[in-house]
């Protein structure tokens, strides 16, 4: 769907108008009582504003995307000091969702509208609570009479289970009536369609339900295989997609996020990480020269992780390393929120480790395919590289295992929150970890610490969560799910400098 395809003159002056004023002294995670309303605005432009919000969201400049390996950000310092989350999802994202969810609660002709709001609430809050753990979620985003300033924060555990419900209920929940209303073109993701949103919600709980492989391999087992046989996104013109408007955009967040930085920013460029061009030369991926720009002086060299400044950080300046891609610095850039790619390398995993039926390579070459035809890989290319010895699954199940998990990291290449929370199940990539300063002991973070202003706002229920967590409020203390044994795994050159030689 392109972004530029909606009235979006008329419906973003209408909802900055309408977010500045529910935004004012505003209760961290909770419902302002002006919040829109039945009475103050049209549901479908809440939904055109949160699709909007959260997607252009995917990709993070910042910590979360140098946790992912896909970005080496000189102006954020060093990434493993005050790893801090935020509870800023609840206030553009959530609360506006949640409320956009009742809005469609009582009319029946509303049902595909109401279940396409629950479908993306859940996508909200499993990425939160992946990135905190134990969260506010049932006592969060309440209707104005029902509000709590304090709420209580859930356990990561009852989260997922219900999100999963969640899912499975609201993918029934579409039907294909006549007299059910659409969100139409205000849907900026899928137009209305509903066998697309079924698609995502079931393509959706594949992964949630993937994500706890480890820690509750019934859970696991239970949501995939009801899933599996359901539609998903199977083919590349079923993704999840959104392209942002371009160089007639109303508004220039609306363009594509790398093109802004670049256009914005001429002190601190945005460079790519040693993780992906390693594993890229490492494969003889033809991707290599489109995701990366080489650099003038050292060809695919690019930056490590946590450098220390004086010593190690002078070889990874200027010219002498990678930059950003051509394909990802336009002003439309193309959003890839959930592909067919990533739903055969699902499968192939759930396959390998018996979750599932079926043939664990044959699976594996398809998200090749499909993720290499992403960027318009020849087919000459995508066959050369199938009969690669990276092109198909040898070795033990953990080494075929790495071999899925590696691949799937490079077809979602920035997703960054998506990406960490794999790499914290899985340890996979393995990721080069320089010397600079650490509040981590020097591995990367296992959850972001608790936002400070709860301190101060929440202090009793963030802190009987924090007492759940091993460590407590730490950022090497483990999520729920993130329980698979021996993890991290240290990169076969941690302790070697230079590391790509």
């Amino acid at each position: 769907m392109k972004f530029k395809d909606i009235k979006t003159a008329f419906l973003w002056a209408l909802l900055i108008a309408v977010t500045g004023a529910c935004t004012d002294d505003f209760e961290e995670i909770n419902t302002d009582p002006n919040l829109v309303t039945k009475d103050k605005v049209n549901p479908d432009a809440i939904l055109t504003y949160v699709l909007k919000e959260s997607i252009f969201d995917i990709i993070d400049f910042g910590r979360i995307g140098e946790y992912a390996g896909y970005v080496s950000n000189p102006s954020s310092g060093f990434p493993l000091q005050n790893v801090i989350g935020s509870f800023d999802d609840y206030r553009a994202k959530i609360v506006n969702v949640t409320e956009l969810e009742r809005l469609t609660a009582e009319d029946p002709t509303f049902s595909n509208k109401n279940a396409i709001a629950k479908i993306w609430k859940a996508w909200l809050f499993y990425r939160m609570t992946d990135n905190l753990g134990d969260v506010p979620y049932t006592e969060a985003a309440l209707a104005f009479e029902e509000i709590i300033t304090k709420p209580k924060y859930d356990e990561q555990e009852f989260i997922y289970k219900d999100l999963l419900n969640t899912l499975k209920e609201a993918a029934a929940q579409l039907r294909d009536e006549e007299n059910q209303k659409s969100y139409g073109t205000a849907d900026i993701l899928f137009q209305g369609d509903i066998y697309a949103w079924e698609r995502f919600a079931n393509s959706l709980r594949f992964r949630l339900a993937m994500r706890v492989r480890y820690v509750d391999a019934g859970l696991a087992q239970q949501h995939i295989s009801e899933v599996i046989n359901s539609p998903l996104i199977d083919s590349n013109d079923q993704n999840a997609e959104l392209t942002a408007e371009g160089d007639d955009a109303v508004l220039n967040e609306n363009r594509g996020p790398f093109y802004n930085y670049v256009a914005n920013n001429n002190v601190n460029p945005l460079h790519p990480s040693m993780t992906v061009s390693e594993n890229l030369l490492q494969r003889n991926d033809p991707r290599l020269s489109i995701y990366l720009t080489e650099s003038e002086f050292a060809g695919y060299r690019s930056r490590p992780f946590n450098m220390v400044s004086e010593t190690q950080k002078p070889r990874y300046s200027g010219d002498s390393i990678t930059k950003v891609g051509e394909t990802f610095l336009v002003s439309d850039y193309t959003f890839k929120v959930f592909t067919a790619a990533e739903v055969k390398f699902l499968k192939a995993e759930a396959a390998l480790a018996g979750i599932i039926s079926g043939d664990q390579e044959d699976l594996f070459q398809q998200g090749i395919q499909d993720a290499m035809a992403l960027y318009s890989v020849s087919q000459d290319s995508i066959d050369a590289y199938l009969a690669s010895p990276y092109g198909s699954l040898s070795g033990t199940e953990e080494e075929q295992l790495e071999e899925i998990i590696v691949q799937k990291y490079l077809a979602n290449y920035y997703q960054t929150h998506e990406a960490w929370a794999e790499y914290r199940r899985t340890g996979y990539p393995k990721i080069w970890i320089g010397d600079g300063p650490s509040d981590t002991g020097g591995q990367l973070p296992r959850r972001q610490m608790y936002p400070l202003d709860e301190h101060a706002k929440n202090l009793d229920n963030m802190t009987t969560a924090a007492k759940r967590l091993a460590n407590g409020d730490d950022p090497m203390s483990k999520v729920w799910w993130d329980a698979k044994p021996g993890l991290p795994y240290a990169h076969p050159k941690q302790g070697q400098f230079p590391p790509e030689e």
